[in-house]
């Protein structure tokens, strides 16, 4: 008997799963053949007021990988060039509802995301599955 595994099924299968949640919105793209995340997209246009922040939509679901979880990373050039961070990134593996992106100015200077914009990274990590208990003391850092 041969045993066949869907996409769903494969511990193999390392593909992050997107949903279009709006017709324009863009699927996530690698930057190059080796990078470790995926452009997300605005979906709609913004402007970030200085010192203050706005969350972008990318009209996008996602289900990652097996045994991992999403992490919204920050995008280097909008870091280094405009100050543009990105807040609260985990997208916990049973989340479905719309990525949405956190983006605070750390400028001076009002700064314009437009449609189409790449906003931030998508990155897999991997999940390792543990518990928290208390201890009377831990080792001391050296």
């Amino acid at each position: 008997m041969k045993v066949v595994f869907s996409a769903t099924q494969s511990k193999k299968d390392q593909r992050i799963r997107v949903k279009l949640l709006d017709p324009q919105a863009r699927l996530p793209t690698p930057g190059s053949a080796k990078a470790a995340g995926h452009n997300l997209y605005a979906n709609e246009e913004r402007t970030i007021p200085a010192r203050r922040q706005e969350v972008v939509a990318t009209g996008i679901a996602i289900m990652p990988p097996k045994g991992t979880y999403g992490r919204i990373a920050p995008r280097r050039g909008m870091a280094v060039k405009h100050q543009i961070a990105v807040n609260a990134g985990v997208i916990d593996s049973d989340y479905t509802g719309e990525i949405k992106v956190a983006l605070a100015n750390m400028s001076d200077q009002d700064y314009q995301i437009q449609k189409g914009d790449r906003i931030a990274q998508l990155v897999a990590l991997k999940i390792v599955e543990s518990n928290c208990y208390q201890v009377p003391k831990l080792q001391m850092t050296d």
